[in-house]
């Protein structure tokens, strides 16, 4: 940074005193010249860290490097791996939010059944062959949806409902609950 402020303060102070120059020089056939001389007198100036750099004389990099002001406390491997969990974990949670959709919309379409609350339990490391795996269903009715049938038949119904819930799923039946609240 000390380099670039010294390069900007010295294209102010030639700019100063080219204008200074300027109006020394006494005849306008004169000052087209001296304008000339003065323009590449800036240029140089403006374009010579470029040329040091062609030549090898400036080190950009070593520069950057040896100050390192934007890589000061940034460990990118960890950065790097925070990133790669919150990624996980939005992928599981995107994966439960649609699983419970998803069987909500199946009950609804088979048995014309609303309001059930879902929860589900399946395998959550991305990097377990049997990744998604669902574990466990756990199925809460409201009473009003199965206060118009009896109790023998509430039991049937739940019985039929675990068994298509099983066999679409691959889940065993003694994972499938069904509460009724």
């Amino acid at each position: 940074m000390e380099f670039i402020e010294n390069w900007i303060t010295q294209i102010i102070y030639i700019a100063i005193l080219s204008i200074v120059l300027e109006l020394l020089v006494p005849s306008s056939s004169l000052k087209k010249y001296a304008k000339v001389a003065i323009g590449f007198v800036i240029m140089i100036t403006i374009l010579n860290p470029l040329i040091n750099f062609l030549k090898g004389g400036a080190n950009i990099e070593a520069y950057v490097f040896k100050n390192n002001y934007f890589l000061k406390n940034i460990d990118v491997e960890q950065i790097s791996k925070e990133a790669q969990k919150q990624r996980n974990n939005l992928i599981v949670a995107e994966y439960k939010k649609r699983l419970i959709e998803q069987i909500k919309e199946r009950l609804v379409n088979l048995y014309e059944i609303e309001g059930v609350e879902v929860d589900v339990s399946f395998v959550e490391d991305l990097n377990d062959k049997e990744f998604g795996k669902i574990n466990e269903i756990t199925l809460s009715f409201k009473s009003t949806t199965m206060a118009s049938q009896n109790s023998v038949e509430n039991k049937k119904f739940n019985e039929e409902i675990k068994k298509a819930i099983s066999a679409f799923y691959n889940v065993p039946l003694k994972n499938i609950t069904i509460k009724e609240e």
